[in-house]
């Protein structure tokens, strides 16, 4: 997607991940991972996407503990002069165990909460899920566990990554998975991709800074 809006975008020497199977925030030592050359060949990140586990919006005690350690982290990115944003997560849907019905409105309401207090950016990965189900009952986002994405929840997160960091629609990406996603799920996935992030930004748009 981006190598399509940006000419010279090489994504294979410009991006990195750094990701632990069901870990926290807490669990990430960002401040050792932004260094440079830490984690890659590059020096310095322009933009650090913060994601937190499912799990930790979802009762008090752990949304305390989000707040602090995505405020410890952002600082720390910003006190590397790379920019931040924070990745808000889908909700768990059925048969997962954790399960329960508007749990996106918990989830909207803390990352809106520590993206504003940080002045970061929030990418409304989550409400987008929540649109799609909402107006397409059948369609499905998830595997069988009720919280990993499947192809399409990917696409659809990714389309809502590409809207909210450039500030500009997905509709008309050509991208599709190298064929995965078919024309009619690809152009109804870009389209609440792009309600999603004209919906929240509007409200919420904190520019990457």
């Amino acid at each position: 997607m981006v190598e399509e809006h940006l000419e010279d975008y090489d994504g294979g020497a410009s991006v990195k991940s750094a990701t632990i199977g069901g870990a926290r925030l807490k669990h990430h030592d960002v401040e050792r991972l932004i260094m440079p050359k830490a984690i890659s060949s590059i020096k310095k990140f322009d933009l650090v996407i913060l994601q937190g586990g499912s799990s930790e919006p979802l009762t008090q005690e752990n949304r305390k503990e989000f707040s602090y350690y995505a405020t410890k982290h952002i600082e720390s990115i910003k006190a590397n002069n790379s920019k931040a944003a924070l990745y808000m997560t889908h909700a768990y849907v059925k048969p997962h165990k954790d399960f329960e019905e508007n749990q996106i409105r918990v989830i909207e309401e803390i990352y809106t909460k520590v993206g504003k207090e940080n002045n970061v950016l929030v990418i409304p990965v989550g409400l987008a899920f929540d649109i799609a189900y909402q107006e397409f009952p059948d369609i499905k986002l998830h595997q069988d566990d009720g919280t990993h994405p499947n192809l399409k929840g990917t696409y659809l997160a990714a389309c809502t990554v590409f809207a909210s960091i450039y500030g500009i629609s997905p509709i008309g990406l050509k991208y599709n998975y190298y064929g995965a996603i078919d024309e009619e799920d690809k152009i109804l996935l870009q389209e609440i991709a792009d309600k999603a992030t004209s919906m929240y930004l509007k409200k919420n748009y904190l520019p990457i800074q």
